[in-house]
């Protein structure tokens, strides 16, 4: 029969990987052997010795975890912070939008009340599925990637503390978002004029912008998202906001709101079939078209405000930064240089 010992050391091999196994074992075996020895010496019994050395060592799991290199959870504290700033704002932007979608393209399709809020409740809850379950998976992966680092092993020491992270304001996941909204956006032009979820009576797809506008403005716009989005990404990089990136940034919202609003005002964006669908609604197209330029004006405004506001905040946290770095620096020299004046 085996020994408790022997059962212990078992199962914390099965946790490792095979290279590691006969390494772990070995050493495993003696330090456990050393510890009851040393209880032994003390005067308590051998199956008590045993018993203690073993519960010191804790949960083999745990143990094989920890020899593995393995996180025992499934999104650690070093990206949980992200995990639910990115959840929140997913829940907050993409699932409101979705849902409206849904009303308005059943609404379009001549749905009735009822039909139109089952679609939406519906739909609503497999959204709010889907990006509670692909974010989650999302972070669970890169908790994975990162090899474990930011797990708390037991048992703990002051030398498994994590690094510090990057300095700077910019958050991973705000780009993140920044990044999928501008490319839903980019997608949905694209989309809505081959997969379109208004259709006419033959069941053909209705584009909602007037396809005459993919000579320029539809892919002028494609075209501003994303350069929207290689500014995001130059933003995480740099650590946060600067001025030259909050003027590119205005830039940006200004060349897209701009012919936006214009070409709303002017009659010119909507596909005149698609406002012909709204048949039962007499002023679809004017609704429509204030609702749409107000909100684009409105996006842009909340967008240049933010980031004018977000600006000095994160120029002020990169000085502090580079100021903390150079002082570590000026530091390193003077704490390895020997006391000159102490004699050998």
């Amino acid at each position: 029969m085996a020994t408790l010992t022997e059962r212990y050391i078992a199962v914390v091999s099965r946790g490792v990987p095979e290279a590691q196994r006969a390494d772990v074992e070995r050493e495993l075996a003696a330090a456990i052997a050393d510890i009851v020895d040393s209880r032994v010496e003390a005067g308590e019994e051998p199956v008590r010795a045993e018993r203690s050395a073993l519960s010191e060592f804790g949960d083999p799991m745990r143990l094989a975890a920890d020899y593995a290199g393995r996180p025992l959870h499934l999104i650690g504290p070093a990206f949980y912070p992200d995990y639910l700033r990115l959840l929140r704002l997913l829940f907050s932007i993409v699932l409101p939008l979705v849902m409206v979608a849904v009303a308005l393209g059943t609404l379009a399709a001549g749905g009735d009340a009822g039909e139109t809020a089952s679609n939406t409740v519906l739909t609503g809850l497999n959204t709010a599925g889907q990006i509670f379950f692909w974010t989650t998976v999302s972070f669970a992966l890169i908790e994975r990637g990162a090899g474990g680092a930011a797990r708390p092993p037991a048992p703990w020491n002051p030398d498994r503390l994590p690094e510090a992270p990057p300095s700077g304001p910019a958050r991973l996941g705000d780009t993140i978002v920044s990044i999928l909204l501008g490319a839903g956006m980019a997608g949905f032009i694209i989309w809505q004029q081959f997969r379109s979820p208004f259709t006419d009576a033959d069941g053909s797809p209705v584009a909602l912008f007037d396809p005459a506008l993919w000579s320029f403005w539809l892919p002028y716009f494609v075209a501003v998202l994303l350069a929207g989005i290689a500014l995001e990404v130059i933003r995480y990089r740099a650590g946060g906001w600067s001025w030259p990136l909050f003027a590119v940034n205005a830039v940006l919202d200004i060349a897209f709101a701009v012919p936006a609003v214009w070409l709303l005002l002017s009659g010119a964006l909507l596909n005149p079939a698609f406002t012909e669908l709204l048949a039962w609604w007499p002023t679809a197209g004017d609704s429509v078209t204030a609702v749409s330029a107000v909100a684009v004006a409105a996006v842009t405004a909340w967008d240049l405000v933010d980031t004018a506001l977000k600006t000095p905040r994160d120029q002020r946290a990169l000085a502090a930064a580079r100021a903390a770095r150079a002082g570590n620096a000026a530091d390193e020299p003077r704490a390895a240089q020997p006391d000159r004046g102490r004699r050998p």
